[in-house]
């Protein structure tokens, strides 16, 4: 029995072709197990879930959301992930992230807020070789609750009302 054996290229695609001529007479059979192993390739960035998230403005508890992490790859490609504030200004440091379990981590405040929307870049980082992060904003909207009613509507309104101001203001000052 001449046995030609498995070509295995340089790239990361496989072919292999088993030919078996059979010398002998009567010709010979026989059976065989091929084992194919894939692994998976970090090629996919995790993502963080859910993106926005309601806080009360006077709130005595000041956990705001817990955050999961999902990634499309294969173990150990995935989890653990590491969850991070995303370059958080020393003079704004009014947010801390703290890892639950592997694939889990909560959003609090350090202190309460004033109503509004507020954007927090999360950057969650998975396990693979070598790692994949994704940077993803969170939106928190600071509301009001009063009464056991939790206002959110005009959680932005005051920022975009003096924005606003701001620019009439210089249009008026410059003549247009």
């Amino acid at each position: 029995m001449v046995r030609k054996h498995p070509v295995r290229p340089a790239s990361r695609y496989t072919h292999v072709t088993d030919v078996t001529f059979p010398t002998g007479n009567p010709p010979a059979t026989g059976t065989g197990t091929l084992l194919i192993t894939l692994e998976d390739v970090n090629d996919n960035a995790p993502f963080i879930y859910p993106t926005v998230a309601e806080v009360c403005d006077d709130a005595k508890n000041l956990s705001v959301v817990i955050l999961g992490a999902s990634d499309k790859d294969l173990h150990p490609n995935t989890d653990p992930f590491k969850f991070e504030i995303h370059k958080q200004t020393v003079p704004d440091k009014v947010w801390k992230i703290s890892k639950i379990n592997n694939t889990h981590a909560l959003v609090s405040l350090l202190q309460n807020l004033n109503k509004a929307n507020y954007n927090l870049p999360i950057m969650v980082t998975d396990s693979g070789k070598p790692p994949m992060a994704n940077i993803t904003d969170l939106r928190v909207q600071v509301c009001s609750c009063k009464n056991s009613k939790v206002d959110c509507n005009a959680a932005g309104t005051l920022h975009l009302s003096l924005g606003l101001l701001l620019l009439l203001s210089l249009l008026s000052l410059s003549g247009l």
